[in-house]
């Protein structure tokens, strides 16, 4: 088992965190836009594209706020072993163009109050209990490491 790097996105813009809306076999939830690098691709470079596929928004990397990993045993896609890579984003412009390639559980995006966000049912749940920590300082925190079994 390989661990895949995953680009994601806190884009904050008057007041508002840009989300994904999802919904699976165990309900709605809510992720950050973002996924996963491919070979010879920038952090930077995978989260403005992967913006701009899932959202039909550009974005501009501000900083990497926080760093998280996860491990999920079983699952049959291969992806069992992710490290999250968080930025801190603005709106290169609020044109928003149509997505081009949305995540397999995502039905849409919106924009929710960062209060809503830390109430809703955001997925991983370490990102939701860390909202305020990634958003408010200067510095890139680790938010942990999860193995689910």
């Amino acid at each position: 088992m390989s661990a895949r790097n995953s680009a994601k996105a806190i884009v904050l813009h008057e007041g508002k965190i840009l989300v994904n809306r999802c919904i699976s076999r165990f309900g709605e939830y809510y992720a950050l836009p973002g996924g996963g690098q491919r070979t010879g691709e920038m952090l930077g470079e995978t989260v403005k594209r992967e913006l701009l596929e899932e959202t039909g928004y550009s974005v501009v990397p501000m900083r990497l706020s926080g760093i998280y990993e996860r491990i999920s045993e079983g699952r049959k896609d291969g992806n069992n072993h992710k490290i999250y890579f968080i930025f801190l984003c603005k709106l290169a412009s609020e044109e928003k163009r149509a997505p081009t390639e949305t995540d397999r559980f995502q039905i849409g995006c919106e924009w929710i109050s960062l209060r809503d966000a830390q109430r809703k049912n955001l997925f991983p749940r370490a990102i939701r209990d860390n909202l305020s920590g990634l958003t408010g300082h200067g510095e890139t925190i680790f938010i942990g490491s999860e193995k689910d079994r």
